[in-house]
């Protein structure tokens, strides 16, 4: 086994404004009540932006989805009320919830604007909290001086303010990050600084926290027993000051201090660590405590136990949006199968990790490549000054030669060899200018091109994301519907059903093209969940063992409008027994998606005044339109009224044509028959 030993360290004091003066705090889940409380009994709008702000901040380490729904309702509240404050406030937890998720460069933007405003406004305090926050970014992406730097300047705007609290946190992350960079003598020194600040402050968790910052930076200098000390008084002063999260951050802690020599001494204190995390609701601790345990498990050779607390670990990593922690995941079960002697297993594993790690790192590449354009942009608007100072300094030289004609022919002669010379000098730098100018405009070009290239996924992402709403509010009704009517158990299997769907859509969103099988099981939980509303619904969903076996592409949820108009545009309506068709089938280089249904037709959705356009269908064409554009990919769709012997209605056939061979390029291939 190769133990990696990833040291967190403990609650990194996050940084928050809150009105009407600022604050520091830890995220606390259990605050939540107390802060909707005061959200609704908010008298005007400054203090529910207040109230929007603090849930937001609450709720990013337990709900990372409701953190982003009220930070964004935060947003809009204080655009609209013009406070800039509230605006401010606003940014600075989006931006905080962007870095928690890894979304780096969303962080950055929200930081900047945040930073903007609080410097208009003029309060260093407001400063420093930002430029702290700043500085846990770039840490977060092993941008070690720049958060060294962020923090420094922090700490002088704190100073500024003569804010203790502030100073006494800045002082903190500087020494963090010393620790990290190994300059453990001026990590310990900022530490020790920091926890007497906190000890006058009276924050007894903060100044705990401070105990087991300098007791991590003992155990890095090889030093167990003095570590374990300070690792014994922070627990303590958790445990007077009832404070759970810090309990289990000491208990995870001293695992990590064991689990290289005495794996089962490791995993008791992993264990109980992980049973605080549990009781908190905090999924992210959970998930991470779940990869050390598997790592002692693995070394303890219960790779049995390993595997499935990896297993269970990556779920809750991939539903907290980490992907440095799913990376991780990666990697450990790569270690595992290895140890089991499973190389494929152990191949596959490793493969998706080193994927993870360069989509991480192309993120960072990208950022490089910005900041060494825009010094190569600065070098050269520096040396165009130079140019220009030295051809006016041969221009002012020429006008002097001028004037002295008179001195003869010899100075004459002179003087022209200097205006030639001069001249072919100019003419040299006007050619290579010349050739910069052509080189500058066909980068110029490229850049163009990728920024329609971009703007391309983000249409095609925006146009996938446009899921009907109703359908979801729909959803929730209906679950409401079953536990008024008593029907607990049928409830909670219907949001589990409904939660899946969510997450394969999610799932399914991050790609262009996903297999047909996935398509065909996301088709049959959407059907299944509809079905609940839509009596004496009989379905079938059918893949051709063609395509599951060659694992076939279709683009991703492109089948699922088609579907909805089938149900209640044409079956909603229709009494009796309602069929509802899907087969998925190969031909040739086709790819054949039939659906058919027993419903009223599109004649008869006329007669009954529902003849409305729709807007998933405008959708596929759209959708289709770009991945033609994209991926050369040809496609056609084609509907069809069904009628019986008589003549009359009797449903509705659309059949969806796709292209999954090679296929040449073409400007046009796209085409709708209705």
């Amino acid at each position: 086994m190769h133990c990696r030993t990833t040291r967190r360290w403990l609650r990194v004091l996050v940084l928050v404004l809150q009105f009407p003066s600022i604050t520091l705090q830890a995220q606390d889940a259990g605050l939540i009540p107390e802060v909707r409380s005061d959200l609704a009994n908010a008298t005007d709008d400054t203090l529910r932006a207040d109230a929007l702000a603090r849930l937001c901040f609450n709720l990013i380490q337990t709900f990372p989805d409701s953190a982003r729904y009220y930070g964004e309702a935060a947003l809009a509240l204080a655009e609209r009320i013009g406070q800039p404050r509230a605006l401010a406030d606003a940014h600075n937890n989006l931006g905080w919830l962007e870095t928690s998720q890894g979304n780096f460069k969303e962080a950055e933007e929200h930081f900047k604007i945040a930073l903007d405003l609080f410097i208009v406004i003029g309060n260093p305090a407001y400063i420093a909290v930002t430029l702290s926050n700043m500085g846990w970014c770039a840490d977060k992406q092993g941008n070690r001086v720049g958060a060294l730097t962020q923090f420094q300047n922090a700490l002088k705007q704190s100073e500024n303010a003569q804010d203790t609290a502030i100073m006494a946190v800045s002082l903190y992350s500087i020494g963090t990050t010393y620790s990290k960079m190994k300059e453990y003598d001026r990590a310990r020194d900022h530490i020790e600084r920091s926890m007497q600040m906190e000890r006058m402050l009276g924050r007894k968790s903060k100044e705990a926290n401070c105990l087991l910052a300098i007791g991590n930076i003992w155990r890095s200098e090889s030093n167990t027993s003095k570590a374990l000390e300070l690792y014994e008084q922070a627990s303590l002063m958790y445990a007077a000051n009832n404070d759970q999260y810090g309990v289990g951050m000491v208990e995870e802690n001293s695992g990590d201090l064991f689990i290289d020599d005495r794996p089962g001494a490791a995993l008791t204190h992993y264990t109980k660590s992980l049973q605080v995390y549990e009781a908190l609701h905090s999924p992210a601790d959970k998930a991470y405590i779940l990869q050390r345990i598997g790592l002692a498990q693995q070394g303890m050779k219960r790779y049995t136990d390993a595997e499935q607390s990896y297993g269970e670990g990556m779920t809750l990593a991939k539903s907290t949006g980490s992907t440095e922690l799913v990376m991780e995941f990666e990697l450990s079960l790569a270690e595992l199968a290895v140890d089991q002697g499973r190389s494929e297993i152990a191949l596959e594993h490793y493969q998706r990790h080193m994927a993870l790690k360069d989509s991480l790192q192309s993120d960072a590449s990208q950022r490089e490549l910005l900041r060494l354009r825009t010094v190569f942009e600065t070098e050269k608007a520096e040396q165009d000054n130079e140019l220009l100072k030295t051809e006016n300094e041969l221009r002012r030289t020429n006008e002097r030669r001028l004037k002295a004609r008179a001195l003869g022919i010899a100075a004459f002669a002179v003087l022209l060899t200097l205006v030639l010379g001069m001249l072919w000098r100019t003419y040299r730098l006007r050619e290579k200018h010349t050739k910069e100018v052509e080189a500058f405009n066909t980068e110029l070009a490229k850049q163009r091109d990728e920024v329609e290239r971009i703007n391309s996924l983000l249409e095609l992402k925006v146009l996938r994301s446009q899921l009907n709403p109703h359908f979801i509010y729909n959803c929730q009704s209906s679950a409401i519907a079953m536990m008024k009517a008593g029907q607990t158990v049928e409830a909670l299997a219907y949001l589990q059903g409904f939660a899946r769907l969510l997450r394969m859509m999610l799932e399914h969103s991050v790609s262009d093209c996903i297999t047909v099988e996935e398509e065909a099981d996301f088709l049959r939980q959407y059907i299944k969940l509809e079905a609940l509303r839509v009596t004496d619904l009989h379905y079938e969903v059918n893949v051709d063992p063609v395509l599951i076996k060659n694992e076939a592409d279709i683009p991703a949820l492109l089948v699922q409008p088609f579907v909805e108009n089938a149900l209640w545009h044409g079956l909603a309506q229709k009494s009796g027994v309602r069929e509802l068709v899907i087969d998925f089938k190969q031909s040739g280089t086709q790819l054949h998606c039939t659906i058919t249904d027993n419903g009223i037709g599109r004649n008869g959705t006329k007669a009954t005044g529902d003849d409305h356009h729709s807007l998933g269908t405008e959708l596929i064409n759209e959708r289709l339109q770009l991945l033609t554009h994209r991926l050369d990919q040809r496609g056609s769709y084609v509907i069809e009224d069904l009628t019986n012997v008589t003549g009359e209605p009797c449903g509705t056939q659309v059949t969806l044509q796709l292209e999954i061979g090679p296929a040449e390029k073409t400007t046009s291939t796209f085409t709708t028959h209705i």
